[in-house]
């Protein structure tokens, strides 16, 4: 085998497994995206209410506030959260993760399948 058929096989390898991978990444971000909605950035006041960490916040006219669960570490004072436009009784202290992370993943997926899929068709113009 030739090296140039050799570097055509991994290229198709590549193709195959990079668009296999990315698009169905790609899918399951734009699923969550769908699920979550919007999360807009505001500001979160942190207090302690009789022992008890809780968020208060002002957003869609509206003032709003819950308990922190003790996976939300955060000191008193103010904090920059992340409010759900779909519900604005939904805030968080930390941003969402999730579809950013299949989506960066799905993105870096397709680019190596696409490569792939150059290196793949090298022979065929040479």
């Amino acid at each position: 085998m030739e090296p140039l058929d050799t570097l055509a096989a991994v290229g198709e390898v590549m193709s195959w497994v990079g668009l296999g991978a990315g698009i169905p990444l790609l899918v399951i971000a734009g699923m969550i995206a769908i699920a979550e909605g919007r999360w807009e950035a505001a500001e979160v006041a942190v207090v302690d209410r009789a022992g008890i960490a809780t968020a208060r916040w002002f957003c869609a006219g509206n003032f709003h506030e819950r308990p922190l669960s003790a996976r939300e570490h955060a000191a008193e004072g103010w904090h920059d959260g992340f409010v759900s436009v779909r519900d604005p009784s939904h805030v968080r202290l930390s941003p969402p993760v999730a579809r950013r992370l299949f989506a960066t993943l799905g993105a870096v997926f397709i680019a190596v399948g696409l490569v792939g899929f150059i290196i793949s068709m090298i022979p065929a113009f040479l």
